[in-house]
């Protein structure tokens, strides 16, 4: 064999084991930001997200409503804010009743089937297992 078609061989087998990854040239996919609320009460909400160039996504402030007695949550979906891509990040902050709560979300999900670019922030129940005392957090899609 000569070396022209070992190289080829290689790069073939190279392709094969990077399906899946990130790629040049990945078509954007759109990203979904969500308020949850797992509780039997309702809380004022201000929001901003920011994108990978400083560029506020949306800003704004709700009233989020309280879960309904039936419901396991309430949820305000904000849908197809912004396109993007494997490794963008996308920085929150996010202020329930005067309490500041910040991070960022890298994308890891675009053009996967097994998930959607979303990030969330979840107000949880109380005496849930979180990473915070105060039951509020942030979570994101992972694939």
């Amino acid at each position: 064999m000569n070396r022209r078609r070992v190289l080829q061989h290689l790069l073939g087998g190279g392709a094969l084991l990077t399906a899946g990854c990130t790629v040049f040239g990945e078509n954007p996919g759109a990203f979904t930001f969500a308020l949850v609320n797992r509780r039997e009460q309702s809380f004022h909400v201000e929001f901003t997200l920011w994108g990978d160039n400083d560029e506020v996504i949306i800003d704004g402030a709700v009233d989020l409503a309280s879960r309904p007695p039936e419901e396991e949550y309430t949820v305000l979906d904000f849908p197809n804010l912004v396109h993007v891509t494997n490794g963008d990040e996308i920085e929150a902050q996010v202020t329930v009743d005067g309490e500041t709560y910040e991070q960022t979300h890298e994308i890891t999900c675009n053009q996967s089937e097994n998930a959607e670019n979303n990030f969330f922030f979840r107000i949880r129940s109380r005496g849930a297992p979180t990473e915070s005392e105060t039951g509020m957090e942030f979570a994101g899609s992972e694939c």
